[in-house]
């Protein structure tokens, strides 16, 4: 639904026959189908004043084309179809970038009504408050910059309404909350960052349905539960951060289905049991990183067919074992075929140490 100041109104008359003293007439006010240039005038002032004004502001409520205002373009029509406020500027005669174009205060829920809006991009700036659901009616975005900003309270639910999102972030800000499983609705999304927030409770396992997403950075938070096996169903996913949590239970033998994945970070968890076997089927894997969870037994061989991987980290769990000195070794496939069958910190062969219990 698109919303306007411009409102139509349906006049609610009696029925025929019947008489009716002269009263005030009801109204039902019906939000107009579309928007318009006025409109999107009206959104764009509504931010400025949420916002204070800020330093750049020579083009912004004149009267020049809104296609003419500092980050804003504009279709044929005249509607706002992109939306890149620049928190930083660079100075006449200077090489250096400076900040002092951020703008404060809340979103305006005004925004909600650029109906025609493809790219909103206010990131790393001081913006405060909540996220408007109002957002969530932008039924043509395809690109959600809210990063780097101080924005406060949960991510609506509305947002799933979005069906034309590719890239979603809403990384580094004071988010708090449960995941929204409507996020599983966005079917076009490719890149998913919620990272650096205060998000708690389990990870909805409807991400799972999302079939084009190839990257998925849930780190930093307070999420808790189990990884959810459903993940192991993103097909097009090639780095998947989950580190920085309080997740719990076994790492998913699903999660080797994610062939096309190249980095995967599960560290600074409390992640329990062995290590499965199925991520030697992560072919494409060039970082791998447990360490910091509550894992156990061996490394298992079958990790010797990553070959494209660069860096495997495993250090500080409950006792993994590994070579003391792999040196002379070509390749971390060469060292992981030294690792025998050995699943209790006990029956680590001689010259070996358990990681995590002082090795």
């Amino acid at each position: 639904m698109r919303f306007s100041k411009g409102l139509a109104a349906v006049v609610l008359t009696g029925l025929v026959g019947c008489q009716q003293p002269a009263t005030e007439v009801p109204t039902v006010n019906i939000p107009a189908d579309t928007g318009s240039v006025e409109t999107d005038r009206a959104a764009l002032e509504a931010l400025w004043h949420a916002a204070g004004g800020w330093y750049s502001n020579n083009t912004w409520l004149s009267n020049k084309p809104l296609g003419e205002w500092n980050g804003v373009t504009t279709n044929d029509a005249g509607r706002v179809v992109r939306l890149t406020l620049d928190p930083y500027i660079t100075p006449a005669h200077n090489l250096f970038r400076v900040r002092s174009n951020a703008i404060e205060g809340p979103i305006p829920p005004e925004l909600g009504n650029l109906s025609k809006l493809e790219v909103l991009d206010i990131a790393r700036h001081d913006l405060t408050g909540p996220i408007p659901a109002e957002l969530g009616n932008l039924s043509n975005l395809k690109t959600l910059y809210l990063r780097g900003n101080q924005l406060t309270g949960p991510i609506p639910p509305e947002l799933g309404n979005l069906s034309s999102l590719v890239w979603l972030y809403l990384d580094s800000n004071q988010l708090t909350g449960a995941i929204p499983p409507e996020l599983g609705n966005l079917s076009s999304l490719k890149r998913l960052f919620l990272s650096g927030n205060q998000l708690t409770g389990a990870i909805p396992p409807e991400l799972g349905n999302l079939s084009s997403l190839e990257q998925l950075f849930l780190s930093g938070n307070q999420l808790t539960g189990a990884i959810p096996a459903d993940l192991g169903n993103l097909s097009s996913l090639i780095a998947l951060r989950l580190d920085g949590n309080q997740l719990t239970g076994d790492i998913p033998d699903k999660l080797g289905n994610l062939s096309d994945l190249m980095y995967l970070n599960l560290s600074g968890n409390q992640l329990t049991g062995s290590i499965p076997d199925k991520l030697g089927n992560l072919s494409n894997l060039t970082y791998l990183n447990l360490s910091g969870n509550q894992l156990s037994g061996k490394i298992p061989s079958a990790l010797s067919k990553l070959t494209n991987i660069k860096e495997f980290r495993w250090d500080n769990n409950n006792g993994i074992c590994v070579p003391l000195n792999p040196f002379g070794l070509n390749s971390v496939g060469d060292w992981l075929l030294r690792i025998e069958n050995r699943s209790t910190i006990s029956n680590c062969p001689r010259r070996w140490v358990p990681f995590g219990l002082g090795g």
